[in-house]
């Protein structure tokens, strides 16, 4: 009977492929739709369903290498390719999106742009519903797994959605007498997203380059390590994102008259403590060292 660890893996690897799938066949119905109806927003949406679908491919490729064991070439896993992953993902996007605002800017100035049709709307409520429905299985992997990776991933869908139910506005107005709404719509949607992009494309350099974790996660660490008794003062306490988890470096001090064995005993229990109160921990590595009565009891963070 498989634990609960490898059915999250089976589930999440079964999500990707749907993903991958779905975002394939809409990409292919974006585009034959978009070129039918004339629709630059339909056209651009298309575009990034495209990005989405490369997306899917390296986000497959990145959890198959994060899941190997760690060894000795990679004595912490493999898990920051996930963030590699989550950088060229959002590169991607951003120049697709930038090529969409430039060919639509364009479109402002032609002045005989061609009428739309309203398949264009039944079409993106289509594409609407089902980027909803395989965005919210994503979301749910993602949360499971903690994945960065897939995370990442699923803000890019929800972009989609918000691509479709433009496409959906850009349609109807032009239909009303206002076509130039349609490349309008589709500038608009390439600002918002060229800003998420550098908000995704900042996140992941940060933990490339093992920005520190929150202050808050650290003052509960610190709280968690302040509860043991046997502990003198935290002289140290760093942490960082590592692929799914949380890495913590911790450096304490405890009474210099207890043996070296005692004090490993008191360093493990603090460790299976911190894991159990805070399970997005992955690598606790404590270091202590003997206490002098005329210290301090505590540092500053």
């Amino acid at each position: 009977m498989k634990n609960t660890i490898d059915t999250c893996a089976d589930c999440q690897s079964r999500s990707i492929w749907i993903c991958l799938f779905e975002c394939l066949f809409v990409a292919f119905f974006k585009l034959v739709i978009g070129l039918t109806s004339g629709s630059k927003a339909m056209l651009g949406s298309a575009l990034y369903t495209v990005t989405d679908l490369i997306s899917a491919f390296l986000l497959l490729v990145s959890l198959k290498v994060s899941r190997k064991p760690a060894d000795a070439e990679h004595p912490y896993g493999r898990g920051k390719i996930e963030y590699l992953v989550s950088l060229f993902i959002s590169t991607i996007v951003l120049v697709g999106t930038v090529a969409l605002i430039l060919t639509s800017t364009f479109s402002l100035y032609n002045v005989d742009m061609a009428p739309l049709h309203w398949i264009g709307v039944w079409a993106s409520l289509a594409c609407l519903c089902l980027t909803v429905i395989v965005s919210r299985l994503v979301e749910c992997c993602a949360k499971r797994s903690k994945s960065p990776a897939m995370a990442a991933h699923v803000k890019h869908m929800n972009l989609d959605t918000i691509s479709n139910i433009a496409v959906i506005v850009a349609i109807v107005a032009d239909e009303a007498g206002f076509p130039m709404v349609d490349p309008l719509i589709a500038i608009l949607e390439g600002v918002h997203i060229l800003y998420e992009c550098s908000r995704m494309i900042h996140r992941s350099v940060g933990q490339l380059m093992d920005k520190s974790i929150a202050r808050d996660i650290l003052e509960e660490v610190r709280a968690v390590v302040s509860t043991n008794a046997d502990v003198r003062a935290i002289t140290g306490l760093k942490g960082k994102h590592s692929g799914y988890g949380l890495a913590l470096d911790i450096e304490i001090k405890l009474d210099g008259s207890r043996t070296v064995g005692d004090c490993r005993m008191t360093c493990k229990a603090l460790e299976q403590c911190i894991r159990l109160a805070m399970p997005d921990v992955s690598s606790v590595d404590i270091h202590f060292h003997p206490f002098d009565g005329d210290e301090a009891a505590g540092c500053a963070i």
